[in-house]
């Protein structure tokens, strides 16, 4: 479900009641004491820097103070907050920085703020709204956390969930939202164990819903009673083979949605999705070219293979090996419907494959096909034929896919034989760019060039229903 304003507006008022007292955690009692307490608080509790910060201000009370500090004093004074020799460094240079640039005071400018050393985007976020009441919304582990659970942001870096809910709320709560979501964090959505049935915003969290898995686990998070702790979802033994290896992006990516990230003995590189997969499974070579030693090292009990983007020379050599294997060939939706149900009987999540692909509308789109180029290469232009997945998720949407069957090469005259009232540019497998879509523009001005995002019209199975609904947008957007 996406999040309208009035959904934003609830969940921030089930928050502010939730945590009406939500302040910063730092003990400090002005602008100097909090930039050294936030920066000792980098892999740290702030309930050790508060044990730590008395003892250091009274040594160094001022930025000159700590500008001539002494580099071994200063470690043993910040020993217990970690990583103390970098943060001491860190601190002697905040002193220096100070009285050089700014006369001793910590600047109130979010440039200079920055610049100071031992000072990024979440330290001089903090600051600016802490010390000096500027809004800003610096984003920490939990607030990292809670706001992928929460569906806020899908993003997977900091800088670009702050970015997220930045443009979600109103510039004017985000101070009180930072301290809110950082509380809701750490007393209720923890990290391993989250209090879903004690939560003030269950009913609008997606992941404490089941709706999606954890996006730091890939496990569904299912709501305990009060007081004890809910059960795995699929317990490591359940039905179904137990070492699996996926040599699909896509559908290593469907694993994790499915919770069965444990089961998962090997991936390609390739498989990259969702990001910490990287981290959690290994990498056995490449799409085209597994690891077959690699593979046959794992002892799998089910190897996970697709016609079109897997080689007949690694399944082969599979199968001479004993291992066995199961060959996806997707080449439409409804294969990717019939697939996702195959894979559930197999692995031993039908429940889960059936709402899966009950979740699949296939009705194709009433009205006048738009006749549409789908590239997915550059030098040599390749296309997606009538006859293949993304095809048909085009054709669906109310697209007539145009080209030879396949994945053809086409030279400059093939595509201004073709004549398309509309061209698509996947983002995925090759990254079209803003130059590629003016090139076309160029050649074909009479026709419409979008950019599209490829993993959601190339990565079947996984991706399926968001593949039909972004075209389906796109579809309403060129008939207005």
């Amino acid at each position: 479900m996406r999040w309208t304003k009035p959904r934003l507006t609830l969940l921030q008022e089930r928050l502010a009641a939730a945590y009406p007292e939500a302040r910063c955690a730092l003990d400090h009692g002005d602008p100097f004491q909090l930039v050294v307490a936030t920066i000792l608080s980098a892999q740290c509790t702030d309930a050790r820097v508060n044990l730590t910060t008395p003892a250091l201000f009274a040594r160094y009370p001022n930025a000159a103070a700590l500008a001539s500090a002494e580099p071994a004093e200063l470690e043993t004074l910040i020993h217990a907050t970690g990583f103390f020799r970098n943060k001491a460094r860190n601190l002697i240079g905040l002193g220096q920085a100070l009285i050089a640039r700014h006369g001793g005071q910590v600047p109130s400018d979010p440039q200079a703020l920055g610049a100071l050393p031992g000072v990024g985007q979440k330290t001089a976020n903090v600051v600016l709204a802490n010390a000096f009441g500027v809004p800003a919304l610096a984003v920490d582990t939990h607030i990292f956390r809670v706001a992928r659970r929460l569906g806020l942001s899908e993003a997977t870096t900091p800088e670009k969930v702050e970015a997220d809910l930045c443009r979600l709320f109103p510039r004017d709560t985000w101070i009180e939202l930072h301290h809110q979501l950082i509380w809701h964090g750490r007393r209720t959505c923890d990290a391993r164990k989250p209090a879903c049935a004690n939560c003030s915003v269950a009913e609008l969290c997606p992941t404490g819903k089941g709706t999606i898995a954890d996006p730091h686990t890939g496990l569904p998070v299912l709501a305990a009673a009060p007081g004890k702790q809910g059960p795995p979802a699929l317990p490591a033994h359940s039905g179904g083979p137990q070492r699996i290896i996926s040599l699909v992006p896509s559908v290593t990516e469907l694993l994790a949605q499915w919770g069965l990230v444990r089961r998962m003995a090997g991936r390609t590189r390739y498989c990259v999705e969702p990001t910490w997969i990287r981290n959690a499974v290994p990498a056995l070579g490449g799409t085209k070219d597994p690891d077959i030693s690699g593979i046959l090292a794992q002892r799998p009990d089910l190897v996970l293979p697709e016609k079109d983007e897997n080689t007949r020379d690694a399944a082969e050599a599979l199968q001479a090996a004993g291992i066995p294997i199961h060959v996806l060939n997707i080449r439409s939706a409804a294969d990717a419907r019939r697939a996702l149900l195959e894979l559930g009987d197999l692995i031993g999540v039908p429940d889960q494959a059936k709402a899966a692909a009950a979740a699949l509308d296939l009705k194709p789109r009433r009205g006048k096909a738009r006749r549409t180029l789908i590239l997915v290469w550059r030098e040599p232009w390749i296309a997606a034929g009538p006859d293949t997945y993304v095809a048909d998720l085009a054709r669906i949407a109310g697209f007539e896919p145009l080209g030879p069957n396949g994945y053809p090469r086409l030279s400059d005259a093939d595509l201004t034989a073709l004549q398309p009232d509309v061209i698509l540019l996947p983002t995925d497998p090759f990254r079209f760019t803003a130059k590629h879509r003016k090139e076309l523009e160029h050649y074909f001005p009479q026709a419409t060039v979008s950019i599209v995002e490829g993993k959601a019209l190339t990565w079947m199975l996984s991706r399926t229903g968001e593949g039909l609904a972004l075209l389906r947008e796109l579809r309403k957007d060129l008939a207005v």
